[in-house]
């Protein structure tokens, strides 16, 4: 586990050096680039996360989803069973992280850039960017507090 723990912590601190440098940056494409930087970073915390779980649990292969982990794990702890109910949640922080993470790693489709062509009328749509930072704090207070947890019980 104490692999796993180290390499977490890694992906959160380099996640949010990028996201730190996004916010001192100018220029669409560097800031849109570090934060993808930095939502795969974090992708990558959570899923060396999901590992640390699997050994508390006594799982020595890796795991590379929650839902592997349920379903290998002889033994479902606490901190399990609450990610599961924040992945069941089609409103959580944790579904909308993993929704953009599997979003940007596909080209958008076409006609989804947010402008609108009418004849010789052209909308452009506001689209809300997600804002990684908070995802970053989200994951990073979540694995916090089940560390903490499970160092008091």
């Amino acid at each position: 586990m104490s692999q796993w723990l180290g390499f977490t912590n890694q992906k959160l601190y380099q996640a949010r050096l990028l996201l730190d440098q996004a916010d001192q940056s100018s220029g669409k494409a560097l800031v849109d680039a570090l934060n993808e930087s930095a939502l795969y970073q974090m992708y990558d915390a959570w899923v060396s996360y999901l590992n640390e779980l699997a050994g508390m649990a006594g799982y020595r292969k890796p795991v590379a989803t929650l839902e592997n982990l349920l379903e290998v794990t002889p033994l479902v702890t606490g901190e399990m069973t609450e990610l599961r109910v924040l992945r069941a949640d089609s409103y959580s922080w944790l579904v909308g992280f993993l929704s953009q993470v599997s979003a940007q790693a596909q080209p958008e489709p076409v006609g989804q850039g947010g402008v609108v062509q009418s004849g010789n009328l052209i909308a452009v749509a506001e689209t809300s960017k997600p804002d990684v930072r908070e995802w970053w704090q989200a994951l990073s207070e979540l694995i916090d507090s089940q560390r903490q947890n499970r160092q008091e019980s």
